[in-house]
C-alpha cells in the first residue's frame, strides 16, 4: 500500500525539480564555464509572438538555443523574460548594444558572483595559514 502511494510521489518530486531546468548545448545554464555571455533573439515559431534565444559563451562553433531538460527549444514571451531567467540563473545584464546591419539588439550578460566558481584548493593556497 505504501509503495503505491510512495512510487507517483517521488515520480512526482523528480519532475517537478526538472521542469524549470533551461539547458544552452546540454548544459545548465547555472553552470555553464563562463563568467560572461551574449544573448540575442531568433524569430520564434511561424504565426508566434514568442521569440526563441541564440547564447554565446565562447563554445564557438554553431550558437545554440535555450532548450529545456527534453532538448526542446524553449519559446519566451519577450526578452525581459530571457532576462529575468537568466538572472535567476546568476547573470546579470551589463550592456545592451544594437546591431546596425540586421537592427538586432544583442545583450552582454556576466555572472553575478564569481566567487562560488572559485576552487577551494585556490582559495587554500591564497589564504594558507602558517
Amino acid at each position: 500500500m505504501k509503495i503505491k502511494f510512495l512510487l507517483p510521489l517521488f515520480f512526482l518530486l523528480g519532475s517537478v525539480s526538472l521542469a524549470n531546468a533551461q539547458f544552452v548545448n546540454e548544459k545548465r545554464i547555472s553552470e555553464l564555464d563562463a563568467d560572461y555571455i551574449r544573448v540575442w533573439s531568433d524569430s520564434g515559431p511561424l504565426l508566434s509572438s514568442k521569440i526563441t534565444v541564440r547564447v554565446d559563451y565562447g563554445q564557438g562553433g554553431r550558437i545554440p538555443q535555450i532548450t529545456d531538460n527534453r532538448r526542446r527549444v524553449v519559446s519566451f514571451n519577450g526578452m525581459i523574460a530571457v532576462l529575468n531567467m537568466l538572472s535567476k540563473e546568476g547573470f546579470e545584464l551589463i550592456e545592451v548594444v544594437r546591431d546596425s546591419k540586421d537592427e538586432t539588439e544583442i545583450f552582454y550578460l556576466k555572472r553575478k558572483d564569481n566567487s562560488k566558481r572559485i576552487s577551494t584548493s585556490k582559495v587554500e593556497e591564497t589564504f594558507s595559514v602558517e
